[in-house]
């Protein structure tokens, strides 16, 4: 190796040159063990090459480290260096690289049957679509007719930071190294393919031994997605209106991915209270920012086609008008949802503004009794554990005074048991008397009476005698004679 280097000085610092330019991260062993590489075989180093032609199993390169780690990528915007492994994210580019170099020694074998690599190739491969958090791999071969082994690979780790498209980026596949093929491109059918030659001046497939003749390919990939963002609102902002009052509703779309999206659909599903104004429908987008008047689709069973829209770029704002129906039942504070979905290839999202009716006598309901039997996990359906909480209330048993009358719980009161109770009290005004009294006062009674008797037949007599003394007893009755015999003539 050291004769190969005087001879050749001019070839191999140029060869250098490029390969640091690109590579500037050097692997280590644990790396190498973690990335997909292969197969086991013989390795060598770079005072000790190998005696036949083989690709890639020298594991102390100067410039790459271990070279059957010879597939790295890194992000094209940072500048990072090369590694095994990167984070995709939605819009950024990521260059691939894949280095060969024949290890057979020049200076014995490298120019000879046994060294040359007849039919030397390289193909590689990455994912059309990557998952969220999945590991994904970049991966490339690189074969010939006539080396041991035939074939070696490796590969290099993507994890994508959401759902993702890769694509190729046209014409970025270009071949670097010493000789005329250097910046030249390479075709992605053959790269992407069946594999594309390799050679020194051009696409032979003849690639001699060492270091003169290695070199490297390169390539990027865009990480694309779809994506796209929808807005619900009304125009002017106010959302408590009244029966009868018209709302302008404006609904937003942006196309946020960085894929195209074609026969984009608005629709819009209108709640019980609001009626839709026919021909109040304007569009606005990217090329009609003065909008346009258009039909009344939106509110249809199938929506509204608003076209095509550019990745990144595009957006529209379909604005229209509703009322407030005058029929609109109150139910003390009615709220309207109003509903729009947009509906793309790549999926649909659905967006929503509520607005308040005010109505007037709008009287608040009460809330509707719980239906347990439909319910029965409801709290309020949900009977005490008496098992675990006999205090409370719903648990104590009351007695039972149809079975059980003697029941001290079922004793009537009585004023006797309880002289607290109301009416078993004697009212104030009345005093109270005993036997004595009760006695006393009946014979004072009788001896009233007995006298005011005394007094009037006394008073009788006495008018008696007085009659007969005067003579006016014997006149009366004559008198009385008289009438008594005129009644009985007549």
């Amino acid at each position: 190796m050291k004769n190969y280097f005087t001879k050749f000085k001019k070839t191999i610092a140029l060869v250098a040159t490029i390969v640091l330019g690109a590579i500037a991260f050097v692997p280590s062993a644990s790396a190498l063990v973690d990335t997909p590489w292969g197969p086991a075989r013989t390795t060598f180093t770079w005072e000790d090459p190998a005696p036949y032609a083989t690709f890639n199993s020298i594991t102390n390169n100067p410039q790459l480290g271990d070279e059957r780690n010879f597939v790295r990528i890194r992000e094209v915007a940072d500048g990072s260096k090369f590694g095994d492994s990167v984070t995709l994210e939605m819009g950024k580019t990521y260059e691939v690289y894949i280095y060969y170099h024949n290890n057979a020694d020049a200076h014995e074998v490298g120019k000879t049957a046994i060294g040359i690599a007849d039919g030397a190739s390289v193909k590689s491969s990455f994912p059309a679509t990557v998952k969220k958090g999945k590991k994904a791999t970049v991966s490339a071969t690189i074969f010939a007719a006539d080396t041991d082994p035939l074939a070696v690979w490796d590969g290099a780790y993507m994890i994508p930071s959401r759902d993702l498209y890769l694509r190729y980026v046209p014409g970025s596949a270009t071949i670097h190294n010493g000789g005329a093929l250097n910046g030249q491109s390479i075709g992605p059918d053959y790269l992407f393919g069946d594999g594309a030659l390799l050679g020194y001046n051009k696409f032979s497939g003849i690639l001699p031994g060492c270091n003169e003749y290695a070199g490297y390919i390169t390539y990027r990939i865009f990480a694309d997605a779809p994506d796209f963002t929808i807005k619900k609102s009304i125009v002017g902002g106010v959302s408590t209106v009244k029966v009868g009052d018209e709302v302008t509703f404006k609904i937003r779309y942006d196309n946020t991915g960085t894929m195209n999206q074609s026969n984009v659909v608005v629709k819009d599903t209108l709640p019980v209270g609001l009626t839709y104004i026919p021909g109040s429908t304007v569009l606005y987008n990217n090329n009609l920012t003065s909008g346009k008047a258009v039909n009344d689709d939106i509110v249809s069973a199938n929506g509204m086609n608003i076209g095509d829209y550019a990745g990144s770029t595009g957006w529209a704002e379909v604005v229209y008008k509703a009322k407030v129906s005058a029929d609109v039942k109150c139910d003390g504070k009615l709220e309207l949802v109003n509903s729009a979905i947009i509906s793309t290839t790549d999926g649909n999202k659905k967006a929503s503004v509520t607005i308040t009716v005010e109505a007037d006598k709008c009287e608040e309901k009460p809330e509707p009794e719980p239906d347990c039997t439909t319910n029965p996990e409801l709290p309020e359906c949900k009977k005490p554990d008496c098992t675990t909480n006999p205090e409370l209330p719903e648990c104590q048993q009351k007695p039972d005074c149809t079975t059980n009358p003697e029941l001290p719980e079922c004793q009537k009161p009585t004023c006797e048991t309880n002289p607290d109770m109301e009416g078993c009290q004697t009212p104030e005004e009345i005093v109270s008397t005993g036997p004595l009294e009760i006695t006393l006062a009946v014979v004072i009674v009788l001896g009233i009476a007995g006298g005011c008797f005394y007094l009037y037949h006394t008073k009788k007599t006495l008018k008696h005698v007085e009659d007969k003394v005067s003579g006016k007893a014997a006149d009366k009755k004559v008198e009385e004679t008289k009438k008594d015999d005129t009644l009985s003539k007549s």
